[in-house]
């Protein structure tokens, strides 16, 4: 099972927005450490690489390590709902073929909640050499 509490959704809004473009399908990989992304664009010129690192959330758990293939631009939506301060919730069932997501405002006054299907996504992991990068992005 995994459950991941994020406080600002600001964060996710920032990161979907800026990759749902370049990847509209990926596998969302999570374990222990956090939650993990990696996928080439159609052309395959551009690599996705992002990290969510399991300190980011308050709680994570992760009970086994579980790949969530999805739509990056339906959960872009889904999360463009929330404000820039809200809480979101993901949690996912060890193989269900759904994500749900709560929307949270801080005040307590609002909760929304989705649920997204997951899809089954073949895709490749690719190894990406140490090498010194004209730019990065950390958030």
């Amino acid at each position: 099972m995994l459950e991941a509490r994020l406080a600002q959704a600001s964060v996710l809004k920032r990161t979907l927005d800026a990759i749902k473009d370049l990847v509209s399908d990926a596998n969302l990989d999570c374990d222990d450490n956090g939650l993990k992304l990696q996928s080439m664009d159609q052309a395959h010129v551009a690599l996705v690489a992002l990290a969510l690192r399991s300190n980011a959330f308050e709680p994570y758990r992760c009970d086994s390590n579980i790949n969530l293939g999805m739509s990056l631009g339906s959960l872009s939506k889904i999360i463009k709902c929330a404000g820039n301060d809200d809480v979101v919730t993901l949690k996912a069932e060890d193989n269900k073929d759904k994500i749900h997501i709560m929307l949270e405002a801080q005040n307590n006054d609002r909760l929304s909640e989705y649920s997204l299907k997951l899809m089954d996504i073949d895709a490749e992991h690719y190894g990406i050499p140490e090498t010194e990068y004209d730019a990065t992005v950390r958030m």
